[in-house]
């Protein structure tokens, strides 16, 4: 084989180790941001969960403020009867109620707690956790949007870093086999 195609062959496994690498660092990053974005609603949820339990009402439950979940980036709760229905909530949307799906408060009766993205809407996206207490279902909610603007950039950081190691190694094989190519033509 002749030694460009060993550097060739050099440069590759080069590449895909860089790109699992990189690819890797990406996923954890990423999974990383999203896991912990569920810390706030499971907060919510759990706390919410206490006061149901020691005998307070679904209404004096919630977080007292309101939050135009459609608007801000804060935390909010609602909570379901055992038939589903929304009893309390400290989100709107606008004016309007939330509406969680009910297959995943189902998955509640089932497991005890589901975890999921929730896009009621176009462009609203929500980490939230739900949980069953005292015959309720309690879903603790937060906006992705920080979420998400922090994983683009990572996304483009990792992007960068592996295209500068693709063009500077294969810029250093480039130079490497001209380096070769010079001492064996010397050398003859």
């Amino acid at each position: 084989m002749s030694i460009g195609k060993k550097l060739f062959f050099i440069w590759i496994i080069t590449m895909f180790f860089i790109t699992f690498t990189c690819a890797l660092t990406f996923l954890v990053a990423q999974q990383s941001l999203r896991l912990g974005a569920d810390s706030l609603p499971a907060q919510l949820a759990k706390d919410t969960a206490i006061q149901l339990q020691k005998g307070r009402n679904a209404q004096d439950s919630i977080p007292p403020q309101k939050v135009d979940a459609s608007k801000s980036y804060d935390g909010f709760v609602m909570i379901y009867d055992k038939n589903k229905n929304l009893v309390a909530t400290s989100g709107m949307f606008d004016t309007k109620k939330p509406a969680y799906p009910k297959g995943a408060l189902d998955y509640v009766s089932k497991k005890g707690e589901n975890r999921i993205t929730w896009q009621p809407q176009n462009g609203l996206r929500f980490a939230t956790v739900a949980i069953k207490s005292n015959n309720y279902y309690i879903v603790g909610a937060r906006s992705l949007h920080e979420t998400e603007i922090i994983i683009n950039k990572i996304t483009q950081i990792v992007f960068y870093a592996w295209l500068a190691c693709l063009i500077f190694s294969a810029a250093a094989i480039l130079v490497i086999y001209a380096f070769i190519k010079k001492v064996y033509k010397h050398q003859k």
